[in-house]
């Protein structure tokens, strides 16, 4: 059973709405566009994506089948050239329905049965986070604030969680085999563990610099890089001493012109283009290629290594207690820069001037003074982090000591919590185990009642229904029968066997579809659906059907009601929304259960929605119907009037006239007279004519003088006489019953 509607971000439910206390018996009235049909079918189709943000609360948990009359019932079942067939236990025998009968009602014993263990459980759930919740707040209160300053530490990772504390405390007891130690000992040494608490470092990286020292002692810096010498041309260039000249000048010779790059006359002929190139013979080239190629990698190394440096320069500035000479490796590092750029200016001089012989600074001695400085910052950390290794573990040994005390001092409540929340969880796990056993059974009960309704449902009962139903009320020009193609499937049929589906009117169509969903919510489209539990939903039965046909649907919308109430049904709820005032008043027209029955609760329950500024909202009347009428209306306002003793004078007066001239002169065609005559007692008869002067005065006119307020005593005695009246007509039944007294 549906407890709890709620739609959200759908309109006309923008705001959102709650429909929240549903009962087995539900009527929800609302005009047009208030959002009724949206209702109905977000009930139908929950899993719509538009229905996102909307949900739905069902009563212990356990959905079942909710079927919807609405006008997407009608589109998606009478649309079609076949109706799907509805199952009933049709011609099932005597024995066969009884044991079929009896076997649900088994099931419904287990589904109780295991409802009530599912409530047992989450009321032993209750009480078991309860008992954690006390225990919970009495450890945080009188340990953890009690210690909390003394053993701060020890409690890390559980100060920002009571639950967390409570927790430990409880594995705690069960696994520290620590030696129990004193609170004073304790005390003493949390004092120097806990004092300060170092952290290990990381050991500076070690440089490799052993590939820049290799290219600095390589002996082609100090050779002499020239051409060849037995080439005629080398003579005049040795002699001028312009090979590095040369060299960088013939770069600039185009491959096909004459021209000199240096006179810019027609000087360059084959000849000479030969000499050149046997001077710069290949022992040349690779010289100079290998120039190139130690001055590349030099240049690479030193800025790695340079960059390497000066970022462990900054991390070790930026720790509290670095164990590097920053003073000292500050200033080898900057001697070591300038001695890597000054060689790299020697080296891009070779590159230009082969020729030339340059002797590049020594680093080896710079970095091994670095080196020196970083293995002793490394030998000191690994010290450090031997001593806060150390110190770890007597940190460690201490919170182990600590908690031990902690345990042991409060054993007994501790221990009283253990025992009580153990037995609450082997209770809560007991019952899921029967739970779980029930809820087999059922599985395999239910599955047995499937069966025997594959062996004695039929459509056929359902055809018959309907065709009796259709010529009991007057439609006596179509029928509904099985299809020759298949005898589980109906279509609508003309007398002359024309199928009627395209040409029925609007209420014939309406009316035939209400019908077949009637049957439906007792039935089902396959066998083993015939006795499931169910929520029914019906949205504007009575759309486009005369006003006659308006009472043949409420009268058959009560008979599914009326077993529902008798728990003659497999409907679990029903709710039925209207726009129709006079459908509503039918339906509700049924004979209410008094608390003495034990059945208030399946009376009908009310609402409203109402739509404002293109937002609908919901208000709920509980068993009090709002749909009244004026007379009603009266007679309500005579009963609050008397239970609250707190009404005007001048209301009190026009309402016992309205009464009286509806009941007794309007429908009965009595006047003041026969009113009076009726009165044997001639002081009652007085009085009589003193209630009927005073009504009639008091309602049709204000005195223009000064108006004084009856007290509530005269009042009283006119509510006592207009009693008498009704008693003296023969009429107090109808009194009692308007006034809802015994």
């Amino acid at each position: 059973m549906i407890t709890k509607i709620e739609l959200k971000n759908v309109v006309p439910f923008s705001d959102g709405l709650i429909i929240d206390n549903l009962h087995k018996i539900n009527y929800i009235y609302g005009a047009n566009a208030s959002g009724k049909t949206t209702l109905s079918h977000f009930l139908e189709r929950t899993d719509d994506e538009k229905y996102t943000d909307c949900s739905i609360e069902w009563e212990n948990g356990i959905k079942v089948e909710t079927i919807v009359y609405n006008r997407y019932f009608r589109e998606n079942n009478f649309g079609k050239s076949s109706i799907p067939g509805v199952f009933t236990l049709g011609q099932a025998t005597k024995e066969e329905k009884e044991n079929i009968e009896k076997k649900n009602e088994e099931l419904e014993e287990i589904k109780k049965e295991g409802i009530q263990k599912k409530k047992t459980k989450e009321s032993l759930q209750i009480e078991k986070n309860n008992v954690i919740s006390v225990f919970r707040e009495s450890v945080w209160k009188t340990i953890y604030k009690k210690y909390e300053d003394v053993f701060s530490t020890a409690f890390d990772g559980y100060k920002g969680s009571k639950e967390n504390f409570r927790k430990k405390l409880c594995e705690e007891q069960s696994s520290n085999k620590s030696v129990l130690k004193s609170i004073e000992d304790l005390k003493a040494k949390a004092e120097i563990v806990f004092k300060k608490s170092p952290i290990t470092y990381d050991k500076i990286q070690f440089i490799e610099y052993g590939s820049i020292v290799s290219i600095e002692n390589d002996s082609i810096w100090n050779k002499k890089i020239i051409g060849k010498a037995d080439v005629e041309i080398s003579k005049l260039i040795n002699k001028l001493n312009i090979s590095d000249w040369v060299h960088e000048g013939i770069s600039h010779i185009q491959k096909d012109s004459k021209i000199c790059p240096f006179c810019q006359k027609e000087t360059i002929d084959d000849d000479f283009r030969t000499q050149i190139e046997n001077f710069f013979d290949d022992s040349f080239v690779a010289d100079t290629a290998t120039i190139k190629s130690l001055s590349d990698s030099y240049f690479q190394n030193t800025n790695t290594i340079i960059t390497l440096l000066e970022t462990i320069e900054t991390k070790e500035k930026q720790k509290p207690e670095t164990k590097l000479n920053l003073e000292l490796f500050s200033a080898y590092i900057n001697t070591l820069k300038t001695q890597l750029n000054s060689n790299n200016e020697l080296i891009s001089n070779k590159i230009k001037e082969p020729s030339r012989s340059i002797e590049l600074k020594p680093s080896n001695e710079q970095f091994v003074k670095i080196t020196d400085l970083i293995n002793q910052a490394n030998q000191e950390i690994e010290k450090h982090n031997n001593l806060v290794s150390n110190i770890g573990k007597e940190k460690e040994q201490l919170k182990e000591e600590i908690w031990k005390y902690l345990v042991e001092e409060n054993h007994d409540v501790i221990q009283a919590f253990t025992k009580k929340d153990s037995g609450l969880q082997k209770g809560i796990d007991n019952l899921e185990k029967q739970r779980l056993e029930l809820l087999k059974k059922y599985n395999v009960l239910n599955s047995e009642i499937k069966d025997l309704n594959k062996k004695v449902t039929s459509v056929q009962p359902t055809v018959d229904e309907i065709n009796k139903l259709l010529d009991t009320y007057g439609f006596t020009n179509f029928k509904i029968v099985p299809t020759k193609t298949d005898a589980n499937q109906y279509q609508i049929q003309r007398e002359n066997g024309d199928n009627a589906q395209a040409t029925l009117s609007e209420g014939e169509a309406t009316f035939i579809t209400l019908l077949y969903f009637l049957q439906l919510i007792k039935g089902g489209t396959t066998p083993e659906k015939v006795n499931e539990k169910r929520v029914v939903v019906i949205d504007d039965p009575i759309s486009s059907l005369d006003s006659n046909v308006l009472f043949v649907v409420s009268s058959l919308i009560k008979e599914i009601i009326k077993d529902i109430r008798k728990g003659d049904s497999n409907i679990q709820q029903i709710i039925v929304l209207t726009h129709n005032v006079y459908f509503q008043k039918e339906l509700s027209n049924m004979y209410l259960l008094k608390e003495c029955d034990h059945g208030m609760e399946l009376n009908p329950h009310y609402w409203i929605l109402r739509k404002k500024n293109d937002t609908s909202n919901v208000v709920y009347y509980e068993q009090d119907n709002p749909i009244k009428s004026s007379y009603e209306l009266l007679w309500r306002e005579l009963r609050e009037s008397r239970e609250n003793n707190n009404s005007s004078c001048l209301t009190i007066q026009n309402v016992m006239r309205r009464i009286l001239e509806t009941y007794f002169k309007t429908l009965g065609g009595y006047k003041d007279d026969d009113i009076l005559n009726k009165f044997d007692n001639l002081q009652e008869k007085e009085i009589c004519r003193s209630l009927v002067y005073w009504i009639n005065d008091g309602s049709h006119c204000i005195p223009d003088d000064l108006y004084i307020e009856q007290d509530n005593e005269m009042i009283t005695k006119y509510m006592d006489v207009f009693r008498l009246i009704f008693d003296r007509l023969g009429h107090l039944n109808h009194y009692n019953m308007m006034m809802k007294t015994d």
